[in-house]
């Protein structure tokens, strides 16, 4: 299955079946996340605490509907050399890399980046001076009970996780809020937002934009709300599938650059990202 279907066929499974994964596919996806393209010279790196009552007591904080979920046999620790905004942002284009790749291996997974336990997710995975457990996601095979399908149904819906912006609200031409039209725009670059349109996001909310740029045909990243885990996962998804399509590119990073804020005409509390070219 290429990245395109992957990236189709992946949802957030909230119930998971009494079932380990097997331990060479685990090794797989570590040495995986270990090789996976980073954007800062010290990358996360992905850690991984196994067994259903180990991953509830890092769960335990985790209440509401909303991300609420059942019995995972792992949980993937994403864990950062040190806290920051770029750190962050590199968590998240190296993890839904490695979500991706688990999709591929016909994994179930789901994203967690605010109700877990951070300090006992830290001291499960060990870690070093100044790292920083900073995001968690689910890992296994989905549940065969009619309970847990439900139960996973019914939160997707109220997560809003069965919905996505339509293009034409999340993409800008040329400047913040200028009309862009799919209809006028190279078709590949349509594919290949379409499939970072399909990007997670923190309650699904979609808090990046994409500015189009005629000269040079470049693409601006900014973020709507201070979430730069989420703008990671987006950025990975346009990558990959720009690689597939043959439009291949590479991001740089230019988080909060005022020079780019002023030259998109970003609203002030809209954060610019990076650019893909």
């Amino acid at each position: 299955m290429d990245i395109l279907a992957v990236m189709r066929q992946r949802t957030s499974v909230r119930s998971y079946a009494d079932r380990p994964v097997d331990l060479t596919l685990l090794e797989r996806l570590l040495a995986f996340s270990t090789a996976a393209e980073h954007l800062t010279e010290v990358p996360p790196r992905v850690a991984l605490v196994s067994g259903v009552e180990r991953t509830r007591r890092l769960l335990t904080y985790m209440v509401g509907s909303y991300g609420l979920v059942q019995n995972p046999p792992h949980l993937l620790v994403g864990v950062l050399p040190k806290e920051s905004d770029l750190a962050r942002l590199d968590l998240g284009y190296v993890l839904e890399q490695v979500v991706l790749e688990a999709t591929r291996l016909e994994l179930s997974t789901c994203w967690i980046t605010g109700s877990y336990d951070a300090e006992q997710a830290g001291d499960a995975v060990g870690l070093a001076p100044g790292e920083v457990a900073a995001a968690v996601c689910a890992l296994g095979y989905p549940t065969d009970s009619s309970l847990g399908r439900i139960h996973t149904r019914v939160v997707r819906r109220l997560a809003g996780g069965h919905q996505r912006k339509p293009l034409t609200e999340i993409v800008f031409a040329g400047r913040w809020g200028e009309p862009w039209s799919p209809d006028e725009a190279d078709s590949t670059l349509v594919d290949a937002l379409e499939h970072a349109r399909l990007a997670p996001s923190a309650s699904n909310r979609q808090p990046w934009r994409f500015i189009v740029l005629v000269r040079p045909d470049d693409v601006v990243l900014a973020l709507a709300r201070p979430k730069p885990i989420d703008a990671g996962i987006v950025m990975a998804h346009l990558a990959l599938a720009s690689a597939v399509l043959e439009r291949a590119g590479r991001w740089k990073v230019r988080w909060g650059d005022v020079t780019l804020a002023r030259e998109c005409g970003l609203p002030d509390d809209v954060i610019p990202v990076a650019t893909f070219s």
